[in-house]
């Protein structure tokens, strides 16, 4: 339905001239793009959802469509007229509350990681509204190139689904492939040269169906035996962070370098990951591979070291993605070093050849 919807879309953005304009400089696009795919993608979810999940399979289905309207209506807003991060902050601040509170979906225990087991009622409903806002917001920075946020969602919400079905949590398994769907549609036309973004209303969107999808998942963990073919999950804590881990180290990384420049965590720049990547020489499709891939082999060393108990397994997949965060920096530095001495290398001089040489050299060939 997404891809069916998507041309219809576009046309509709170009005859009212509601696009992206690449007037910012960390921009990385160079041409008009509109960015309403978030309305394609929450239709589509919203259809696959409404024909194929009955109401008893997800009691808490219209708490999570509630919450999820205040984004996609918020993230629409600031597509269209923009809003400031203090007006986001709160829509999102509401729509985590509604999730903990009404829908009853929360973090209400930390399975022991620092040595922290079951929390009491406020301490949940605190921390899972922050968790909620870390990661809706988490996903809206990181959808800054082409089919990266896209192709992010689509590997978590296909893990998801198998992980809920083999719990035998069917609804959720069919609410996570619904979102898998919606995505591949929107996928067909978001890769390079990407003709619409999913714009704020949909990187907003897949943030929060992410990170409910996460809770749920620890949640369901703690009650019922969940394995991912043969490896039982005993460490469902770290696997969720190895499965969102992108965004996530994304996000902390820019936030810490804004404060630590002493500039607004919320002020944009161009020093995300992507931006890194595109940096090196790589293309939009190529740094969302490298990314994507990056992700995926951190998903299995979570699965492979599942015998680890969450602060353990935490702990190195913190250490792992530190060190290959240095690397990287490394190579970058070694490579703008290699530009430098590139622009200030001196010129070799050309060496004019005169008539007569020219004439003596054709005679000698011959």
């Amino acid at each position: 339905m997404a891809a069916f919807s998507i041309p219809s879309i576009i046309n509709l953005a170009f005859k009212k001239r509601l696009f992206d304009n690449p007037s910012e400089i960390r921009k990385v696009h160079k041409r008009i793009v509109p960015n309403f795919g978030g309305i394609a993608i929450f239709t589509s979810f919203l259809f696959s959802c409404s024909l194929f999940i009955k109401s008893d399979l997800v009691p808490q289905s219209n708490v999570l469509m509630a919450g999820g309207l205040i984004l996609f209506m918020t993230g629409l807003k600031d597509d269209i007229i923009g809003l400031g991060p203090l007006v986001k902050l709160v829509a999102q601040i509401i729509s985590g509350t509604i999730i903990a509170v009404v829908a009853d979906i929360r973090i209400d225990d930390l399975h022991g990681f620092l040595g922290v087991g079951a929390l009491d009622y406020y301490s949940s409903v605190i921390l899972t509204t922050a968790f909620i806002v870390s990661i809706v917001n988490a996903f809206n920075l990181i959808d800054g190139i082409d089919g990266l946020a896209a192709s992010l969602g689509v590997t978590l919400s296909l893990i998801y689904t198998y992980l809920f079905w083999n719990a035998g949590e069917i609804g959720w398994s069919y609410l996570s492939i619904a979102l898998t769907g919606s995505l591949i549609g929107f996928m067909f036309y978001n890769v390079t040269p990407a003709r619409i973004f999913m714009g704020d209303c949909g990187s907003l969107l897949l943030g929060f169906i992410a990170v409910v999808l996460s809770i749920k998942f620890i949640d369901i963990s703690s009650h019922h035996h969940v394995v991912f073919g043969s490896v039982k999950i005993e460490s469902s804590m770290g696997l969720t962070l190895s499965i969102l881990i992108i965004p996530i180290f994304d996000t902390i990384r820019v936030f810490t370098l804004r404060i630590l420049r002493n500039t607004s965590p919320f002020k944009a720049d161009n020093n995300h990951l992507h931006h890194r990547l595109l940096f090196l020489g790589l293309s939009h499709m190529q740094s969302t591979l490298v990314l994507v891939v990056t992700n995926v082999l951190f998903i299995v060393m979570a699965l492979s070291l599942q015998n680890l108990d969450n602060t353990q397994l935490i702990s190195v997949l913190v250490l792992t993605v530190l060190a290959l965060n240095g690397g990287l920096s490394l190579y970058i530095e070694s490579f703008k070093r290699s530009l430098l001495a590139k622009a200030h290398a001196p010129e070799k001089p050309v060496m004019v050849k005169s008539f007569g040489e020219e004439i003596l050299e054709k005679i000698t060939e011959n």
